[in-house]
This record gives structure tokens, sequence and C-alpha cells, in this order.
């Protein structure tokens, strides 16, 4: 069987005709969060499978995994930065409309 890499990043998809900045910058998002999700997915699949069949762990082993409190403060800002990162083009085209709208009512 041949193997089919995966994407490094999402192609870039043509802007939509009537779309506003915002549109295109959740667009965006989406698809780049779907690609990562997607690369993710295979990854996480692929380790619990060499996981399980090295004896390392048991099938369904993961997903009761209970993390301790510093696992805990660990993934909630890994959390926290992740969707800082994510939301952060919409802020910024929030931002651009937002001073736009203020300068046309001057």
């Amino acid at each position: 069987m041949t193997r089919t890499p995966l994407p490094r990043c999402p192609n870039r998809l043509d802007a939509i005709d009537g779309s506003r900045a915002f549109d295109e910058k959740l667009l965006d998002m989406i698809v780049g969060l779907t690609s990562e999700l997607t690369v993710l997915r295979a990854r996480h699949d692929a380790l619990e499978r060499l996981l399980v069949s090295g004896g390392s762990i048991e099938k369904g082993q993961i997903d009761s995994f209970e993390p301790d409190e510093e696992a805990q403060i660990e993934r909630e800002m890994l959390r926290k930065r992740t969707m800082r990162k994510i939301f952060r083009p919409l802020q910024e085209v929030m931002q651009q409309d937002l001073d736009a709208a203020k300068g046309s009512d001057r």
C-alpha cells in the first residue's frame, strides 16, 4: 500500500465574491483548523496503535487517563494560548471594522 503524505498546510481557497474580510478570515480559520485536526487525529491514531502493539499501554487507557493538577494547569495554559492564536485573525479584522466604523461616524 502506498502511503499518501498529509499536507503540511491547507491550500488557499479562492475569495468568494461579495464576502467581507471577516468572512474570509473565518473561512481561513475553519480550513486551517480542519487541516490541523485531521493531521492530529492521524498522528494520535498512529501513536495509540504503536503503544498498544508495543505493550506500553492497554487499549482504552488513553480515554480513562486522569491528569494530575500540574498537567491540568499546563493543559489550561496550552488551551488559552491556542485559543488566542486561533481567534487572533478574527479579532484583528473585527478591530479594523470597528475602527472603520468609528472613522465614518466623524
